[in-house]
C-alpha cells in the first residue's frame, strides 16, 4: 500500500503513543472494532488500552484507523513495521 502525502506527514510529525486508534481489520476477528488509546509501540507491536483493558496488537495482522491532530488515516500495521524512532527519521526525510 502506498501512503498518501497526508499520511506520511502525519506519521512523520507524530508519535503514535497517546493517539486514539481503532482496529478496522485484523487477522484475529476478536480484535476488529476494538478502540482505545495507543499506550506503547515497539518494532512489531502496538499496545491499545481501553476501559482498563490492554491489548497487544501484532502490526503484521491489523489495519488501524488512527486519529491525528489534523485528521484521521487508515493504515496497515505492515507499513509501520520498524522501530518508532526509525520510522520518524525515515519518513521525515521523505516529507521535507
Amino acid at each position: 500500500m502506498r501512503l498518501s502525502k497526508k499520511a506520511l506527514r502525519a506519521l512523520a510529525k507524530n508519535d503514535l503513543i497517546g493517539l486514539e486508534a481503532a482496529v478496522v481489520r485484523s487477522s484475529d476477528p476478536n480484535l476488529e472494532g476494538l478502540k482505545g488509546i495507543i499506550t506503547d509501540e515497539t518494532m512489531n507491536t502496538l499496545e491499545l488500552s481501553a476501559g482498563g483493558r490492554t491489548a497487544k496488537l501484532d502490526k503484521r495482522g491489523v489495519v488501524l484507523a488512527i486519529k491525528f491532530p489534523d485528521g484521521e488515516i487508515e493504515i496497515s500495521g505492515r507499513d509501520m513495521l520498524q522501530r518508532p524512532e526509525d520510522r520518524l527519521k525515515k519518513l521525515w526525510t521523505k516529507v521535507k
